[in-house]
């Protein structure tokens, strides 16, 4: 049997709660937890793990049962990353609260910048740089690279943040943790809620985290988007919640502009009762897909142009005529750790 650093911790007060949340993690899943479990020995923290797994059908329960001071929860019907990490929360003590997902490994180095000597956050709403290493969906691996999308070489505030950041337990609550309705992009509503609340992120410039992860480019990742529908949760649902909200703007404008456009072209057609302005549209389109895989090749340009496109008819739609509640109704059990 494994053992740890944390088993027989004699302080009373938890004052740092790791939430890590994953699915069929697997061999990231391990590499997590000790990553984690190293961090708070060498910074020296009282602190706790929670692990919360939606319904894995692989060995993560096992895995996590190496780790007896970490408390896992599995949830047993309706699960996302929001759910889980609501669950999370629910089940720590801590008034710091650190959020991976269990396909990272924490930067032992980053948490002594962002923790004082007591375990007590610096910043209200925090996270850093990660690296990501790419695999294939066969988990072969492909290459590593900074996330270009949140990268900053100085300490910048931002409006967003990923499954990865550190956030005072109060301030979480102040706007009721993430809503449980978003299956994808829960992340990117909680940052716009926060930074609302006069709450933005800072990114600090130093690495937190290694991410193991599937390209997110991949034809089979982006096509099971499509077809799970989570694709319009980052995107339509996301826009139509914060449509008054003016951090949201930019996001709309860099990174859904050909939908923008399919917008503007649905409201000319309906003016000029001609469906030509469709056309401006595709060719449009064909250019963006064309212009964003510049760097990585143009291997599978039409999937990615006929997904690209269904994604906006998808998200146009959802915009009109798709409104998921956020009262789901869940479930969710203890399997490993101290029962309370």
């Amino acid at each position: 049997m494994k053992t740890d650093c944390i088993a027989d911790s004699e302080t009373l007060a938890t004052l740092v709660s790791f939430i890590i949340i994953g699915r069929n993690e697997g061999w990231r899943l391990e590499l997590c937890l000790k990553s984690t479990l190293k961090a708070i020995k060498e910074c020296q923290l009282n602190a706790e793990i929670i692990y919360v797994d939606s319904n894995s059908t692989d060995n993560s329960i096992e895995i996590v049962q190496q780790f007896p001071s970490v408390k896992a929860f599995v949830i047993t019907d309706h699960y996302n990353a929001a759910i889980a990490r609501n669950i999370g929360v629910k089940e720590s003590k801590g008034e710091s609260l650190i959020f991976l997902d269990g396909d990272m490994e924490v930067s032992t180095h980053f948490l002594s910048l962002i923790l004082d000597a007591c375990g007590h956050l610096k910043y209200a709403f925090v996270s850093g740089n990660f690296m990501n290493y790419y695999y294939n969906d066969q988990g072969e691996f492909l290459r590593k690279d900074f996330y270009r999308k949140i990268y900053v070489e100085k300490d910048t505030i931002q409006f967003t943040t990923g499954g990865l950041f550190a956030i005072k337990r109060m301030h979480w609550m102040a706007v009721g943790g993430m809503k449980n309705k978003y299956k994808k992009g829960q992340d990117l509503d909680l940052g716009y809620r926060l930074a609302k609340k006069g709450i933005p992120l800072l990114r600090k410039k130093e690495l937190m985290a290694y991410h193991h992860t599937v390209d997110y480019k991949d034809k089979k990742r982006m096509w099971r988007s499509f077809k799970d529908g989570s694709y319009v949760f980052p995107r339509a649902i996301l826009y139509r919640d914060h449509w008054c909200n003016i951090y949201v703007l930019k996001r709309v404008l860099t990174s859904d502009p050909t939908w923008i456009v399919l917008l503007f072209m649905l409201i000319v057609i309906v003016c000029l009762k001609s469906v030509w302005p469709l056309l401006l549209y595709g060719l449009l389109t064909a250019f963006a897909v064309l212009f964003s895989m510049r760097k990585s090749g143009f291997r599978g340009y039409f999937s990615r142009l006929v997904n690209h496109i269904l994604r906006d008819l998808l998200n146009l739609f959802t915009l009109f005529f798709f409104y998921p509640s956020n009262h789901i109704e869940f479930h969710y059990k203890q399997v490993n750790g101290e029962q309370k």
